[in-house]
């Protein structure tokens, strides 16, 4: 609303989940800044956002040629093709065969397949085979589209939702125990655990709800084995948040981690696994899901993909669901963002 005719006046409407600058405080009201006006909102209707950009000297382009390189996976399905030239009564004659999303070597690699592999053919196109391939796989290669999508911020930065990719996860919500328990309810062996999240925010300082966020999702709502305990040299160990579970060994590697790091109860898992994150990523400049994933320092700073929580390119976009909903059983909160700027 405008007050210049010395009555407010309605003159725009903004729009739910982008954000706006705020001039100053008036009483129950913000001034904001609105199509080059300053206009009035009730202070009742809007969250309070600190925004704070951070500009690297690279362009998106770049960053999507050097993620390339570090070959991010994914979980979509792609229509696959190889070189009709090396299949031959359905099977792979080459020593290894690199799987393509087209028919040409242009594509990127989706995969591969060894020597002596059975493929089902399902079309030829100017001297390719597409084949069957990603159905079978959970993880493929990622194109450099999909790439794109996930690192430009500006596909995410105006989604009420999304947002929370850029949220600094030094600074905790100040959520209660009880609080966190509600959510917790029904969450295996994490019920009841809301006062060891909120030590392990206080004790090195990440944001409660994000670890609550991200133990759900690596343990499946509480269930998975490396959550419930798992005997590792003769002691029950536990990991809450995945720490060490690689792909290809996740609960021996995971219990090995744990059982290194004197994980024996779930409380310490819980407020242990917290100093890791908070240690190897918050406290060292990647403190927002997008610079966990991504890490764009890295590639501004070295040309190259490098500490990199994930090679998911979906995993900063899947981690924010979580923490949305928590937030909003707040009474209330400021949302500190932290949006990565690309030349």
């Amino acid at each position: 609303m405008d007050n210049s005719t010395g009555k407010l006046v309605p003159f725009g409407k903004l729009k739910k989940g982008i954000i706006y600058p705020i001039a100053t405080d008036y009483g129950n009201w913000w001034r904001v800044i609105y199509l080059d006006r300053v206009g009035y909102v009730r202070k009742s209707e809007v969250e309070i956002f600190g925004v704070e950009k951070t500009k690297y000297d690279i362009s998106l382009s770049e960053a999507v040629d050097i993620q390339m390189k570090a070959n991010p996976q994914t979980d979509k399905e792609y229509d696959t093709f190889v070189s009709k030239s090396y299949i031959k009564n359905g099977k792979v004659t080459a020593s290894t065969l690199n799987v393509r999303g087209g028919p040409s070597t242009s594509y990127w690699v989706v995969g591969q397949l060894k020597e002596g592999a059975k493929v089902t053919i399902i079309n030829e196109v100017n001297g390719w085979y597409q084949i069957e391939f990603t159905n079978s796989r959970q993880w493929v290669n990622a194109s450099p589209e999909d790439i794109e999508y996930y690192l430009n911020p500006n596909n995410f930065i105006n989604d009420e939702r999304q947002q929370f990719q850029f949220l600094d996860l030094a600074r905790s919500s100040d959520a209660t125990a009880s609080t966190l328990n509600k959510f917790l309810l029904g969450k295996g062996i994490l019920e009841g655990k809301g006062q060891a999240f909120i030590d392990a925010s206080r004790v090195n300082g990440v944001n409660d709800i994000y670890l609550v966020s991200h133990a759900l999702l690596e343990t499946g709502n509480g269930t998975s084995t490396l959550a419930n305990g798992v005997e590792y040299k003769g002691k029950i160990v536990y990991n809450m948040y995945g720490i060490g579970a690689n792909d290809g060994c996740a609960i021996t590697c995971g219990a090995a981690k744990a059982y290194k790091e004197g994980w024996t109860t779930p409380y310490k898992a819980i407020v242990g696994g917290a100093q890791f994150i908070g240690n190897e990523y918050i406290k060292s400049g990647q403190n927002t899901l997008y610079k966990m994933r991504w890490n764009p320092a890295s590639m501004s700073k070295n040309g190259y993909a490098s500490h990199q929580y994930a090679t998911d390119i979906g995993w900063a976009s899947k981690q924010i669901y979580t923490m949305y909903n928590l937030y909003k059983q707040l009474d209330s909160y400021t949302l500190y963002l932290d949006i990565p700027e690309y030349n």
